[in-house]
């Protein structure tokens, strides 16, 4: 354990209270986290460039996350009585309905939903936004998206509606009162020249800025307009509340994923008003989610959840998703946010005093995520580094955050269209990047000690000590380590 530790980057803590500060996270981890997962997980080794194997530390939970251990336990008792959902007198199948069903209302609690909501499942996130903005289309007016989006909270509305773009400030933060003079601008216009929806990211997939999305909702709701909150990336750190339908804060809709809240296999939930599904015919269709055909072909339909079901759905997906919640819910959302807050905290304080290491983020309201480069390293080299040479994942790119990337890297117009000349001729080594470290519950003090040695080590080196072991492909930008 490293001699320096401190709670947040405002204060430095006296040795006897620094240890205090890491017993009590460590007694945390080892009595409450560590039970939580398979020690193969968690003591999963892979093997350096030197030919040495290490115990691998993941930091890059904001891809993925590894799955609870229970979950998995009760998941695989689960598929010895699986059967088609929806579509069988048979035990299984009763068995599978009744569990699959029941997922929706474990998921529409977490959220505290209100009962006049659907839960519609999808394959993931991107797919309940595209199913969502497929629906939207149907309506007149406009969609409002900010510029710090996630493609999957960007290019469904892009592609299917007419958007009206909102520039964040320089750090990427949200003006309500821009929002409001957008919204004002629109208000007297026609019905398809109103703004119809507000859409945001729940928190930033690059540096973890929060918006403040209940402020956002009363906003748009005072200019008639719904609210979709993008929340995979803030609802398995901290409590997303949906709030009842006459708060004038409710959220309207709210999209998120299993894979990156401990739950296998990737599924997807949308969270929306009923009556806004029901008012047209569903994103996808065809078996399971219509009950009649008529000779003339007229189609009669459901007007329940099961109308957004087509096909056979991933019932093992979504009840992994509603066991993982329950787990997340023994375990306190509280707790996890303190928790992951003091390692990112920590981790914060001394990434930043490293000579030569730039931080995106100025540390005042720090989140999951830490973004940073090392002076003449290109990050994607610096990820390969770390995997290659001590064991840790983190993630170097642009993260589907293209805009946000732009404005992190002070990337001027002219320089934009010289990387979209590349992009349409193949190129894409110059697509502008930053390295992301992203911290999960299961991550420890000692991780951070790892990460921290790793880049203070690679700093020290410099550039060129790394280029004779390590080299570029020239179109994709993409480093590998030279075997041998």
């Amino acid at each position: 354990m490293t001699d320096t530790l401190a709670f947040s980057t405002k204060s430095k803590q006296e040795p006897a209270q620094s240890l205090l500060f890491a017993d009590h996270l460590d007694s945390f981890w080892n009595q409450k986290i560590r039970p939580l997962f398979t020690d193969k997980s968690l003591s999963f080794r892979v093997k350096t460039r030197n030919g040495k194997y290490v115990k691998y530390i993941n930091l890059d939970n904001g891809a993925t996350t590894t799955p609870f251990a229970t979950l998995k336990q009760y998941v695989n008792e689960m598929l010895d009585t699986y059967g088609s959902v929806h579509r069988g007198s048979g035990q299984k199948s009763i068995i599978t309905t009744q569990e699959y069903d029941a997922s929706r209302d474990i998921i529409r609690e977490f959220v505290n939903s209100s009962s006049q909501n659907y839960v519609i499942f999808a394959k993931n996130t991107t797919e309940a936004i595209n199913g969502a903005a497929t629906l939207w289309a149907k309506r007149p007016g406009k969609i409002l998206v900010s510029d710090i989006e996630h493609s999957s909270n960007l290019l469904p509305w892009v592609t299917r509606d007419e958007v009206v773009q909102y520039r964040t400030q320089p750090d990427g933060s949200v003006s309500l009162a821009e929002i409001e003079n957008i919204f004002k601008a629109h208000q007297n216009r026609s019905k398809a020249e109103q703004i119809k929806l507000l859409t945001i990211t729940g928190a930033s997939t690059i540096t973890g800025y929060r918006p403040p999305i209940y402020e956002l909702a009363a906003l748009a709701h005072k200019y008639g307009a719904k609210m979709f909150a993008d929340v995979c990336q803030l609802i398995q750190h901290e409590r997303v509340d949906m709030r009842a339908d006459d708060d004038p804060c409710h959220l309207d809709f709210v999209a998120f994923s299993g894979h990156k809240m401990y739950a296998p296999y990737g599924t997807g939930v949308l969270l929306g008003p009923k009556e806004f599904f029901d008012g047209s015919y569903p994103y996808q269709i065809g078996g399971g989610n219509l009950p009649y055909i008529t000779r003339n072909l007229e189609i009669k339909r459901f007007y329940t959840e099961r109308a957004h079901d087509p096909g056979t759905p991933n019932a093992m997906g979504a009840i992994a998703i509603a066991k993982a919640i329950q787990i997340i819910e023994e375990l306190g959302r509280d707790r996890i946010a303190e928790y992951e807050h003091s390692l990112v905290d920590f981790t914060f304080t001394r990434l930043q005093a490293i000579p030569g290491v730039k931080v995106h983020i100025p540390g005042d309201n720090l989140a999951h995520v830490i973004p940073f480069d090392i002076d003449g390293f290109d990050g994607r080299l610096v990820a390969e580094i770390l995997a290659q040479e001590y064991g840790i994942g983190v993630r170097a790119g642009a993260f589907c955050t293209y805009e946000y990337i732009r404005k992190l890297k002070n990337i001027s117009d002219e320089q934009d269209c010289e990387i979209a000349k590349e992009v349409e001729s193949g190129i894409t080594r110059n697509i502008p990047s930053i390295i992301r470290a992203s911290f999960a519950v299961y991550n420890t003090l000692e991780d951070c000690d790892r990460f921290l040695d790793a880049i203070l080590e690679i700093a020290k080196n410099g550039l060129d000590y790394y280029l004779p072991y390590y080299t570029q492909n020239q179109t994709t930008g993409v480093w590998t380590a030279i075997d041998g």
